[in-house]
């Protein structure tokens, strides 16, 4: 996230996400960080626990290789959703979670998308919050699974 976004927008989003508008969430998610508009990131779920995001298959995401997807693409997809899966954790904290370990094992290539990340929460501490995430192509295959760990800071006045 650049210095210039307004906490306003932050705000705005997480309580988009609170209210359950994926549609405004998205677009403000997309606002607070243009890697996940070029990705084409999408909200699609979210409860106490757990998150679902979508990304198209595209460009800007693609690997060396034709119909490959770039590593760190599915890092950034599989950070997006556990960060997601945390966010009803801070309603009304002031805070937001910053990545602060994650492991991500790769399995195989899409064979076609767009790509879905489902991520669980595993522990939320006072300061430290714990996610797992699963990312699968169009056909269901699991092609990474991602475990991360964040910590609690305070939001921009």
């Amino acid at each position: 996230m650049s210095d210039d976004v307004e906490p306003s927008v932050i705000a705005r989003a997480m309580e988009a996400l609170n209210a359950g508008d994926l549609e405004t969430a998205t677009i403000l998610n997309r606002e607070l960080v243009r890697l996940h508009d070029r990705m084409g990131i999408t909200i699609v779920g979210i409860t106490e626990d757990s998150a679902e995001t979508t990304m198209e298959l595209n460009a800007d995401t693609a690997g060396s290789r034709l119909g490959t997807v770039h590593g760190g693409m599915l890092a950034t997809f599989a950070d997006v959703t556990a960060a997601l899966a945390l966010t009803r954790s801070l309603d009304g904290t002031g805070h937001i979670q910053v990545t602060t370990d994650m492991h991500i094992r790769y399995f195989r290539q899409p064979k076609s998308g767009p790509l879905t990340a489902r991520a669980t929460v595993v522990h939320r501490g006072r300061l430290i919050l714990s996610a797992e995430c699963v990312i699968c192509d169009a056909e269901g295959r699991d092609l990474a699974r991602a475990t991360a760990t964040y910590m609690l800071a305070q939001l921009p006045s």
